[in-house]
């Protein structure tokens, strides 16, 4: 039976099942989660509320999807994003650190790419920031597989990432 009830149809069984020992893991361990999501537009938090009884781990999401947004909400300085571009390793880093700062969780997992047009479609950046480590990046290359399909394989990654952290 499947208990992610939401993103069920569309989700990998490995993804699923991830996810689910990521929330419970954290809920073990009395660690909270939160997200800064860009071209994933909040699909990462709402995984990580779809797991019943092991939601409570995930903290706060902030979407998250202008320059503006990710400088106002998660403190990324417009002049980085100007410098490196919103598609880049510093400025997932420093998403997923302004997460960490600006909310009451213990991980926060960053995602920005071009989902589906942009400069080079697929391309996404992961940051993942956990308190006195050093935050983590990826950089995926999906390729032009279209919109849906990259945000379902950033899922994948997110979650990924997240369970290493930990």
């Amino acid at each position: 039976m499947n208990d992610t009830e939401t993103l069920s149809p569309v989700l990998s069984n490995e993804t699923e099942e991830a996810t689910r020992r990521l929330l419970s893991k954290a809920s073990e361990r009395e660690l909270m989660l939160a997200t800064a999501e860009s071209c994933t537009g909040g699909m990462l938090a709402s995984l990580l509320t779809d797991v019943q009884g092991v939601a409570h781990a995930f903290e706060r999401g902030f979407v998250t999807y202008t320059n503006e947004a990710k400088n106002e909400m998660l403190g990324v300085p417009l002049k980085l994003i100007d410098e490196k571009g919103a598609v880049s390793k510093e400025v997932a880093v420093a998403m997923a650190e302004g997460a960490l700062q600006r909310s009451r969780a213990n991980i926060a997992l960053s995602i920005t790419g071009f989902a589906d047009k942009g400069d080079e479609p697929g391309l996404v950046h992961f940051g993942c920031a956990r308190a006195g480590r050093t935050t983590a990046h990826r950089e995926e290359h999906f390729g032009a597989i279209g919109r849906g399909a990259t945000r379902i394989e950033c899922m994948r990654v997110a979650v990924e990432m997240m369970n290493e952290m930990l």
